[in-house]
């Protein structure tokens, strides 16, 4: 009797939306992991680059912006493109508070509220109390 064990692959039994959702969980926390996730596989390295991914990445653990890593900083410009609510409070709160681009920095602010962000409502609020 010739029985053969089937090892599950787990890229090829989940569809490929499920893993971009799981991916996007496990990145959800740590751009660390981000890179983690990605080191794993092609496969994973291409779903790790799903917009769903970098719209769920947090920035609690960065600094305000990243400029001085390039790879930080495509990750956030990517994270802006998918319309990342973290993403957009901290360029909004950069742009507004650099004083050369405020009515920018306004408009993000206010697009990062509309998007629910617990800390643009925080700073929109004071910033808008402040310019009465």
């Amino acid at each position: 009797m010739d029985v053969r064990v089937r090892h599950a692959n787990i890229l090829e039994d989940l569809p490929q939306d499920m893993l971009v959702e799981i991916l996007s969980r496990v990145d959800q926390n740590s751009f660390a992991q981000l890179f983690m996730v990605k080191l794993v596989c092609k496969a994973f390295w291409k779903l790790s680059d799903d917009a769903l991914v970098y719209k769920r990445l947090s920035f609690d653990r960065w600094c305000i912006l990243p400029w001085g890593n390039h790879k930080l900083a495509d990750i956030f410009i990517s994270s802006m493109y998918f319309r990342n609510p973290n993403a957009i409070f901290r360029y909004g709160l950069r742009a507004y508070f650099d004083s050369k681009y405020p009515d920018v920095g306004l408009h993000l602010l206010e697009e990062a509220l509309n998007m629910q962000l617990k800390e643009a409502c925080y700073v929109y609020g004071l910033v808008m109390f402040v310019s009465l």
